[in-house]
């Protein structure tokens, strides 16, 4: 069971050792929704919208950081250009302007009407939150707004910022020598934490698991061990340009138009072609093709600049097309800061506590500083990860859902038949290969990976094209 603690104990003098929290100026969700997001291309008025155009409470960070820029001249669109000149924001005379509100020190305590606004737009107000309800604070329908549907990715980034900052906190007043009350209680509500983490992380995947089995696409199919139609779809690999074609053509005279009909050569290609179909939601404005187009050290610097802060994120990072760059340069980033951060994996924070070494209080500090970056880094790679899980099954759900998904299928299936039928020999050649993992009820038992088998024999094809060019078609 959660370890109940008072309410004192979650007041602003627990993030004091944390990053510093800038005041917000007092604006509520509505007086946001009054511009256009640039993350999801939500028009005046209206709501944020997911990758699968459903509405959400949770508003994108972009709309939030754009409208205090917009209404109040505060530079933090863009943390990692900003100019050295600052803009003058409205005169303290001007109609509609509040003051600047502190952050509340026991937000929990809010109208939830009010609470709900306040997460929306402070995501380090929503870590507090989520910190309390996971050290024992209760209140009526608060699980509710913190981990309903389109909310709980958010909490489950805000539970991850707060299992982090607890760990390192505590660690520091460990190598220091101070194992008194304080390190205690950091490692009660880091305990806590953890558990509630791992609790929506379960609460998430049900809900996937139940949205995807209703939509039909879980379970997933086990790999055939059908030794006639693996053959068959690794004919279609091999040829996959003569493969695609024949699926064009076969598809486009069944009446599927030929932009769903286009071979698909990699994942950018399939989320551009759901974004123009309208089966996601992710505009291609200029910021994002800006970041597309930047070098590696100039997308190092924007993703750390993104990394440096919780509130000021750069929604770019998680458009779509982004996604799988953002996620592997911050792999690298990790194994590259990970031996300053006394870490020896980039898997998780790992516990220095456990192992002391001593330390100058110069070392303590550099460290300190180490870690909450590579804590940092470890934060955004989740959210990445979730992004593309997210992604992932905008993608699946899509593509089932589409008039045209069934008339494809049935197109994919003549074309690998009427590839067998073009080219035997290769077909019997593939068929010779694998029938050493034929059992004599002539199925497939292959004991290793079927993908490094694969890659073998498209290696030997490709050796046996160039010493008889005329035995084996040239792989396209």
């Amino acid at each position: 069971m959660p370890t109940r603690l008072s309410n004192a104990a979650f007041d602003e003098q627990t993030w004091s050792s944390g990053p510093v929290r800038r005041a917000l100026w007092n604006v509520t969700s509505s007086d946001i929704a009054t511009i256009v997001c640039p993350t999801c291309g939500a028009s005046q008025y209206a709501p944020c919208r997911t990758l699968r155009d459903r509405p959400t409470t949770a508003l994108h960070r972009g709309r939030t950081l754009r409208y205090l820029n917009v209404r109040f001249a505060i530079d933090l669109r863009e943390p990692h250009h900003r100019s050295v000149q600052r803009r003058s924001g409205l005169g303290l005379d001007a109609a509609g302007l509040r003051a600047v509100r502190m952050p509340h020190p026991q937000p929990w305590r809010l109208p939830l009407h009010q609470l709900s606004d306040l997460i929306n737009v402070s995501f380090l107000d929503l870590a507090t939150v989520v910190t309390a309800q996971a050290c024992g604070l209760r209140r009526t329908d608060l699980d509710e707004l913190l981990y309903g549907p389109d909310r709980i990715e958010q909490s489950i980034d805000a539970l991850t910022y707060a299992l982090y900052d607890r760990q390192i906190r505590r660690e520091m007043r460990v190598l220091s020598g101070l194992r008194d009350e304080s390190a205690e209680a950091l490692k009660a509500q880091q305990d806590a934490v953890w558990r509630q983490l791992r609790e929506a992380e379960r609460r998430l995947k049900a809900q996937r698991v139940e949205e995807l089995t209703a939509a039909g696409v879980l379970p997933f199919p086990a790999a055939t061990d059908d030794s006639q139609r693996v053959a068959r779809a690794w004919l279609g690999r091999y040829l996959s340009t003569e493969k695609d074609a024949l699926v064009l053509e076969i598809a486009t005279a069944a009446g599927v138009p030929a932009s769903a009909a286009a071979p698909i050569r990699n994942i950018q290609d399939k989320i551009t072609r759901c974004i123009d179909n309208g089966w996601l939601i992710a505009p291609l404005n200029d910021a994002v093709r800006a970041v597309l187009a930047l070098d590696e050290p100039a997308f190092t610097k924007r993703l750390l600049a993104n990394a440096g802060g919780q509130d000021e994120r750069d929604d770019v990072l998680c458009h779509p097309l982004v996604l799988n760059r953002w996620r592997d340069q911050l792999n690298a980033i990790l194994h590259a800061v990970a031996p300053s951060a006394g870490n020896p994996h980039t898997k998780n924070l790992t516990d220095l506590t456990r192992t002391p070494t001593a330390r100058t209080t110069a070392q303590l500090e550099q460290l300190h500083a180490r870690r909450r970056l590579f804590a940092a880094l470890l934060q955004r790679r989740a959210q990445a990860v979730r992004l593309i899980t997210t992604l992932n099954d905008g993608l699946s759900l899509a593509e089932r859902a589409d008039p045209s998904h069934t008339l494809l299928k049935r197109a994919g299936d003549q074309a690998y038949d009427e590839l067998v039928r073009r080219h035997p020999d290769l077909y019997q050649r593939i068929r010779t290969h694998l029938s050493r993992f034929e059992t004599r009820y002539g199925r497939l038992q292959i004991p290793g990976s079927r993908t490094q088998l694969r890659e073998q024999l498209f290696k030997e094809l490709d050796r046996t094209a160039m010493r008889t060019p005329a035995g084996v078609p040239a792989r396209r």
